[in-house]
């Protein structure tokens, strides 16, 4: 019994201690150098239907680490921080552009760990009266070794790359979820990832996304949870899947 209450009052202390570090806020204050290079980019907005969202942009400190408590074995873990934020974009006619600082600075030295950028439908009606648009697609840039943990970036070394890809819309009926049918894009990869390597000058970045509305792909799912029913694919050509497939495969739409 003194064993366990040792055991205990230790395990209590460590997350005292742990829990006055995390809580410890983090200066997210940026205050990038003048020598900071910068990343440039330009969205070519396909449709007055769609339109790019704000640039979703990470930081990363190595210099304010936060710790927590492993949930595995009790130990105490010390990781970087990060900051993250949006910062929206300018238009100009169909074309719209932001301005992200490489080196982020502030009292803590943040560096660019990550930028998603794209676009996503803004207005579903002209597809059907009730239809509310849904999410959207683009690019993933990371520009640091954590930023690419959750996939498979290519390696990019030169500092100007024009992105581009051809994008559907989906119509998917859900009953379960929601009472109206939602409006979403796909292609053949729904963010496009890529990594930067050379951070010693700026960096351009073009994304010229082409939307095809001429083929519609339609995901009805069952009004019910039972065994053995899956979401139906409906595609273009009048194809039916329902095979447990939750994505459209795009090899399907003639690419």
């Amino acid at each position: 019994m003194q064993k366990i209450t040792i055991t205990l009052i230790s395990v209590l202390g460590i997350l005292f201690v742990s829990g006055c570090t995390v809580s410890r806020p983090v200066n997210r204050t940026l205050s990038p150098p003048e020598n900071t290079q910068w990343v440039n980019i330009e969205i070519a907005n396909p449709s007055p239907y769609t339109q790019p969202f704000p640039l979703r942009v990470r930081y990363i400190s190595h210099k304010c680490q936060k710790k927590r408590i492993s949930g595995f074995d009790g130990s105490v873990i010390t990781e970087p921080s990060y900051n993250a934020m949006r910062v929206p974009m300018q238009q100009n006619g169909d074309i719209w552009r932001g301005k992200v600082a490489i080196t982020g600075g502030g009292i803590c030295k943040w560096a660019l760990s990550a930028i998603t950028l794209g676009i996503e439908y803004i207005d579903a009606t002209h597809m059907g009266k009730d239809l509310e648009p849904g999410f959207g697609v683009g690019a993933i840039i990371a520009f640091e070794p954590t930023a690419t943990r959750n996939g498979i970036f290519e390696h990019l070394s030169n500092s100007d790359v024009t992105l581009s890809s051809i994008y559907y819309p989906v119509i998917k009926t859900n009953k379960m979820i929601r009472q109206n049918d939602s409006l979403h894009l796909f292609g053949k990869e729904k963010f496009i990832n890529k990594r930067m390597l050379n951070l010693n000058q700026t960096v351009n970045v073009k994304f010229n996304p082409a939307l095809d509305e001429s083929k519609i792909v339609r995901m009805v799912a069952p009004e019910k949870h039972k065994l053995g029913e899956f979401i139906k694919i409906i595609y273009p050509d009048g194809t039916v899947v329902s095979d447990g497939s939750i994505h459209p495969d795009i090899r399907k739409m003639g690419e």
